[in-house]
């Protein structure tokens, strides 16, 4: 979700009692994706995203792209996530994030976290050569440049250490392209390269060879979790958008 979601025991415990696995499209043939880190940015400057288990919305992931006055790319990005049982909710999950990207390099990030009680914090900034100021779980500095886990950009399969905006921790990982998989956007199907990423992240990601992000797919327990593409229009209304 940005990101890696660090879930408690006990959540995990619960989703894997209610296990139901979700199966991902069989990959076929081989392909790579644009390099172009802008190359995933809608012309609406805007990606939306539903995130579902057994086939039910849990919660939700917007990216939003807008420029400052010194044109730098800016990304403002917004999770939320309740599992309830009736009108009883089991987990909650709010992450809002705010990125300022330069020529592909990242400049700043500042996010806040609510993991289901936990608080979690990043305010890093560039300077010179690295990332300084304060994460609940970096170790600083953090060497730039890296990617960050919002996934937009394209090049965030090319890395082997991405950095969490969760807690700003230093995640490794290995990347497999499994082949070309077809996934369903709110604008019908579309050709979607499916890559498998394993270590301190553990998911399936895809992304069109225009670069653009449109489907995630990550286990918990015995069950999977989907992110997967929605209008926009289809999310909650941002005025009812709680902070964490």
């Amino acid at each position: 979700m940005s990101h890696e979601i660090s879930l408690p025991v006990k959540f995990l415990a619960l989703m894997f009692v209610t296990a139901c696995l979700l199966r991902p499209v069989a990959a076929s043939g081989s392909a790579d994706i644009s390099q172009d880190w802008l190359g995933g940015i809608p012309e609406n400057n805007q990606l939306s995203y539903e995130i579902v288990r057994k086939d039910k919305r849990i919660g939700f992931q917007t990216l939003s792209f807008s420029r400052d006055d010194n044109n730098q790319l800016v990304v403002d990005v917004y999770i939320r996530i309740d599992l309830k049982f009736g009108f009883i909710t089991l987990f909650r999950y709010i992450h809002a994030n705010q990125e300022v990207w330069k020529d592909g390099a990242l400049q700043s990030i500042v996010s806040k976290t609510y993991n289901n009680g936990d608080d979690e914090i990043v305010d890093l900034r560039l300077e010179g050569d690295a990332l300084q100021g304060k994460a609940t779980k970096a170790k600083l500095p953090v060497r730039a440049p890296i990617l960050t886990t919002s996934y937009f950009n394209p090049n965030f399969i090319r890395q082997n250490a991405l950095l969490s905006t969760q807690d700003g921790r230093i995640l490794n990982v290995e990347i497999a392209n499994l082949g070309v998989d077809t996934v369903t956007t709110p604008d019908g199907t579309v050709d979607a390269v499916h890559y498998q990423l394993t270590g301190d992240l553990a998911l399936n990601i895809w992304y069109t060879p225009a670069g653009q992000w449109v489907r995630t797919e990550f286990s918990l327990g015995n069950e999977t979790i989907a992110i997967r593409p929605v209008k926009f229009s289809d999310l909650p209304p941002p005025a009812s958008w709680k902070q964490p």
